[in-house]
């Protein structure tokens, strides 16, 4: 058995992907294959020697070609998001802790959403949604969840395509990532969740004039 890398690990993913009818399908196969194979602990170091200290979330990115993103999901403790989408297939191969995936559609004749499904992905799981999904994270635990987060594309080259959600309202607006922890801020004070919002102000120090003035 070889070691994770991260480069081992695109170039395996695409291959599979090029030879696959159904991309999506072989992306989850090959990212079970690889939680299977690799101990969770290793995948992490080597994920975490790849980010920079301090970083934020549009940070997280550690791989990035025309075929597949690879985004290390470091999720602070009793962390929430905002609803999000991606416009490319994703899937979440989960590393440590639990992550919750509440996924949503818009109402029939209206932009209105409503939550359709909740699944909770615990480590060595590996949870899969469409390019079409809409859908917000959390973090249910005390501790920092860990997660290996594959898209079926390149994130810079549809960044102007993807959209997030209000907590309030849920008004649809254009997604970046710094507008996306804003919102994620936002919804976690509307939910009374201070334990997240002081872990999401250590984990992302950057986001506390935000997180203050809330």
């Amino acid at each position: 058995m070889e070691s994770f890398s991260i480069e081992g690990f695109a170039e395996g993913c695409k291959r599979a992907m090029a030879k696959a009818e159904d991309r999506q399908r072989a992306a989850k196969l090959f990212l079970e294959h690889t939680l299977r194979e690799n101990d969770a602990k290793e995948i992490i170091g080597v994920l975490n020697a790849a980010i920079p200290k301090g970083a934020d979330i549009g940070e997280m990115i550690v791989h990035t070609s025309p075929e597949l993103t690879m985004l290390y999901g470091r999720v602070p403790p009793r962390f929430q998001s905002a609803i999000h989408n991606h416009t490319i297939f994703a899937c979440i191969g989960q590393l440590a802790g639990d992550e919750i995936n509440v996924v949503y559609e818009k109402t029939a004749g209206s932009d209105a959403l409503r939550a359709v499904r909740t699944t909770t992905v615990r480590a060595g799981e590996v949870f899969s949604m469409p390019a079409d999904a809409i859908h917000h994270i959390e973090n249910p635990n005390e501790e920092t969840g860990s997660a290996l987060h594959i898209y079926g594309g390149d994130f810079s080259a549809i960044m102007n395509r993807r959209s997030l959600w209000s907590c309030n309202g849920h008004e649809e607006k254009p997604f970046t990532f710094q507008e996306l922890i804003a919102e994620s801020a936002k919804a976690m004070k509307l939910n009374n969740n201070q334990k997240g919002l002081e872990a999401l102000v250590t984990a992302v120090p950057a986001i506390k004039p935000i997180v203050d003035a809330l």
